[in-house]
């Protein structure tokens, strides 16, 4: 297990080191330029010489003042999300294997992720590689790194591998992560996520649901009506976020290994609540999430 969250703070304080070098370096290169300017004669009046000096001294010390300023600002922010409980972490489920696509479409789902605050990426392999291992080391995000531990080898006929992968990340967050309040969702390969997306999942209270665009399950709202008679809740994997609630609850809020995603995910909300009545619609309409397979 590997973790990379110093990332977006050590940018802050870069911008800040930066913006100070270059203010001193600015304002020395204008005194340097008048001294030169002076013994060359073309500024021959000291008086106006030391204004010019002065207003620069000035802009530095207020160059100064709004750099320490914001130096505040950033540390009571950071010291307000620290503090705030209710801030909950998103949990970031993802499946993958080796394919030629692979690497394209992790690249763009961890741009997607990588300016989200409190969020935790769980990649999942059937054998951990070197290849995803540097990947995800090299990217600016707090993650989990995982594999079958020698449970899966990979695709077999009549099962649905990526479930039992996630199965695996469900149980190790039920232990790393069973008392912690936030929320999970399953971010497959093949979808296209709005950064947009994530702020308004974050306080699902239990279950959240919001249109995959192009996926052929699909719901309307007022009242919520899916457009699949069945399973139960015919819902993309890519539309639908729970609750931590679900670590606790037992082996019956695990994937089916013989089902389809969208089977999977009804299995689980049959389990999880007792009518629509406790869905929460983060979005009937929102374009947030696209299912876009390259191949």
């Amino acid at each position: 297990v590997s973790t990379q969250s110093t990332g977006r703070l050590l940018t802050v304080f870069n911008k800040k080191t930066c913006l100070g070098i270059f203010v001193v370096v600015f304002c020395s290169s204008i005194g340097f330029m008048l001294g030169s300017l002076q013994s060359l004669g073309v500024i021959e009046d000291r008086a106006k010489l030391t204004d010019k000096l002065n207003q620069a001294e000035m802009e530095l010390f207020e160059a100064e003042r709004q750099l320490v300023h914001c130096d505040s600002e950033l540390g009571h922010k950071m010291n307000a999300m620290i503090s705030d409980d209710s801030y909950k972490t998103i949990y970031i489920i993802t499946p993958t294997y080796t394919r030629p696509t692979q690497f394209a479409e992790l690249t763009i789902l961890a741009q997607a992720l990588e300016h989200i605050p409190y969020l935790h990426w769980i990649v999942m392999e059937f054998e951990m590689t070197d290849a995803v291992t540097q990947f995800l080391t090299e990217t600016n995000l707090q993650y989990t790194h995982l594999d079958s531990n020698g449970t899966m080898t990979g695709f077999v006929p009549g099962i649905n591998a990526c479930n039992g992968l996630r199965n695996i990340a469900l149980d190790h967050m039920g232990v790393k992560h069973g008392n912690s309040s936030g929320v999970i969702l399953f971010a497959n390969l093949d979808r296209t996520y709005s950064a947009e997306l994530f702020d308004k999942v974050r306080d699902i209270k239990k279950v959240g649901i919001w249109p995959t665009v192009f996926a052929k399950e699909q719901f309307v709202c007022n009242p919520l009506r899916f457009n699949m008679a069945a399973p139960s809740y015919p819902i993309n994997l890519g539309s639908v976020g729970f609750s931590t609630d679900i670590l606790s609850k037992g082996p019956e809020l695990r994937f089916p290994l013989k089902v389809s995603d969208t089977d999977g995910i009804s299995w689980i909300m049959t389990h999880f609540i007792s009518d629509k009545a406790e869905i929460e619609v983060i979005s009937c309409d929102g374009q947030f999430v696209w299912f876009t397979p390259i191949f």
